[in-house]
């Protein structure tokens, strides 16, 4: 049994301790009641953690280097960017696939990023799509803002997701070298790459203060990329429209997709999770998506998987709830489509799905290179 069945299996039996199996067949056993318990030693180390940053974002603004300034916001971008590419639509959705050098950069970049090690982000992630927003998901926004967003870090976890947790399949990313390397040595990675490299090369390069570097280029940088990544987990499930499944939680937030690096286009993320753009035009407030086309046309990246038109306006049509700037005004009758009154047609939709010709043309460029 290794080190995460071990966790799995104390947290199990501490719940059962605290409340009780949450599964029984005896009708003489009183019902299961969960009972929320918080963990002070993570509520009082979150809360430090933020003050810290907030110092750290004060020191940021006024004592900082600019260099400082700059490279903790290189910093900053590059870890994020191995956390939406690579910890997201990489590893967990296999939204497309990469060369090994790839992986390995992802996964670097997961690390210095400090979101706990990608074996356990990834199975947090999934368990989350399969029960979203139920008591088995890791952090159920039906529970409020504050539990989505951090609040689910703070509490002992819901017997639920314990016992989901354990049969979600991991298969394929315990066949990859990458991750489970990091997984035997997060704690160690953690220390060199998360919390040292990022103030240690502004105190060896242009001689900025070691107080800065911990405050500013690795507190402060740690605690804004995690909380952007939360609101992916609270916003985006709480605050805005639904134009593609309007049974669900998760919405098309703008605001987090525009700081979330194309992330917050929630509600067509969760209708279409193996999609690589995350959003129906992929690169409309998408970083994310341009830079895995970058990838592409460098012929790092290939066999993306994505939504057709077609597929995005059955679905809105069938599950929308009236939204969609343009689907959404359509009706079919008797075969055909018609519209509002006054409502003219837009031409121009459908070029915006220009991803599939030029990914069948770079295709063809990597096959005549090969063939070269």
């Amino acid at each position: 049994m290794d080190i995460l069945d071990k966790e799995l299996a104390a947290e199990a039996k501490n719940d059962r301790k605290d409340g009780g199996s949450p599964e029984t067949n005896d009708p003489h056993k009183p019902e299961y009641v969960y009972r929320r318990q918080i963990v002070w030693f993570n509520a009082i180390g979150f809360l430090v953690l933020h003050l810290g940053a907030l110092y750290g974002l004060y020191l940021f603004l006024t004592s900082s280097m600019v260099l400082t300034m700059l490279w903790t916001l290189l910093v900053a971008g590059l870890s994020a960017f191995c956390v939406t590419m690579g910890a997201h639509r990489l590893y967990t959705h296999r939204t497309f696939k990469c060369k090994d050098w790839v992986k390995a950069l992802m996964v670097f970049g997961h690390t210095v990023a400090g979101q706990n090690c990608l074996y356990i982000w990834i199975r947090d992630h999934r368990l989350h799509h399969k029960y979203s927003d139920t008591v088995a998901d890791p952090h159920n926004a039906s529970r409020g803002f504050f539990f989505s967003h951090i609040g689910w870090l703070m509490v002992r976890k819901h017997p639920e997701v314990i016992e989901k947790g354990k049969k979600i399949d991991l298969t394929d990313i315990e066949m990859d070298p990458y991750v489970m390397f990091q997984k035997k040595y997060y704690k160690i990675l953690f220390t060199i790459l998360a919390m040292l490299m990022p103030m240690v090369v502004p105190f060896v390069f242009w001689q900025e203060t070691l107080w800065n570097g911990f405050f500013v280029c690795f507190l402060f940088r740690l605690i804004t990329v995690l909380n952007l990544t939360w609101l992916v987990n609270s916003a985006a499930h709480l605050y805005g429209n639904k134009p593609f499944t309007n049974d669900i939680m998760p919405v098309e937030n703008v605001y987090v997709s525009m700081f979330g690096l194309g992330e917050g286009w929630h509600n067509y993320h969760h209708s279409f999770p193996w999609d690589y753009r995350a959003s129906e035009f992929g690169q409309y407030f998408n970083l994310t998506t341009m830079l895995i086309d970058f990838f592409e046309e460098m012929g790092w990246v290939w066999d993306k998987k994505y939504a057709t038109p077609a597929m995005v306006r059955s679905r809105v049509i069938k599950r929308g709830d009236g939204t969609h700037w343009k689907y959404s005004l359509t009706q079919m009758k008797d075969g055909g489509e018609s519209r509002e009154p006054g409502v003219e047609d837009d031409e121009t939709y459908e070029e915006l799905f220009w991803l599939e010709e030029r990914s069948a043309k770079t295709a063809e460029r990597v096959v005549e290179a090969q063939k070269g």
